[in-house]
């Protein structure tokens, strides 16, 4: 559970819905549960391991092209998570108001902000730039380009984050291979992530993954790492 969440129930409330998950987790037939907490954690430690840790090796990866990069939008007020799934109880939800969401804290801002200066420095081939329409995933990805394409499928949060053809969207777009020595760059959120691969990401972080191939993880890219890949020649 998010912090906030726990602090507002309290930690009798948590550890009961802890050990009821174990529980679940333990009968024949049922999936372990992930905790929302997840949703702000390092990847499990049963994910693959990244291919390419070192930035030289990333930075020649990318430049020959061929990989599809999601990039989960910046850091968030977590603050806001308990007003956006209100604003979704009480009707006032709107992917065009801002208001009703949760937004980019002013450290993400920053965070996209320098990042994407980092990558507009290492200029990547990238085919096509796609991104979600909540105003976090698109302040995001208009700090890394001018000519986006907006999909519903990508724009997967709350009730319809396991919707059966949001998922097989997003791996539509996961599967689809760039033209010859380019790559596709997708902005969104984590929950479809998970959905769709069984991976995670980080706020701020990009996974390169060869197209339809969700049991290699080809890196992790840290909003930092941007700026250390434009520094290779």
């Amino acid at each position: 559970m998010p912090r906030e969440t726990k602090a507002a129930c309290g930690r009798p409330f948590f550890f009961l819905w802890w050990f009821a998950a174990l529980a679940l987790a333990a009968l024949p037939g049922c999936k372990a549960i992930q905790s929302p907490e997840r949703n702000f954690a390092p990847p499990a430690a049963h994910e693959p391991t990244p291919e390419l840790t070192g930035v030289p090796e990333i930075a020649k990866a990318l430049r020959t092209g061929g990989y599809v990069v999601y990039m989960r939008h910046g850091r968030t007020n977590r603050d806001e998570i308990e007003l956006e799934a209100k604003s979704r109880e009480t009707g006032r939800f709107s992917i065009d108001d801002c208001s009703t969401q949760r937004n980019l804290s002013a450290e993400g801002l920053a965070g996209v902000r320098a990042a994407g200066a980092g990558f507009k420095r290492f200029g990547p081939p990238v085919a096509r730039f796609v991104s979600s329409r909540y105003c976090r995933v698109a302040q995001t990805a208009r700090m890394f380009a001018d000519q986006i394409e907006w999909s519903e499928f990508l724009t997967s949060e709350g009730p319809v984050v396991k919707s059966p053809e949001r998922i097989a969207g997003v791996r539509a777009l996961l599967a689809t291979r760039p033209p010859a020595g380019m790559n596709h760059m997708l902005f969104t959120h984590q929950g479809i992530f998970f959905e769709a691969t069984g991976l995670t990401v980080q706020e701020g972080w990009a996974v390169v993954l060869i197209p339809g191939n969700y049991r290699r993880v080809i890196a992790r890219i840290a909003p930092e790492d941007w700026a250390r890949l434009a520094a290779v020649r």
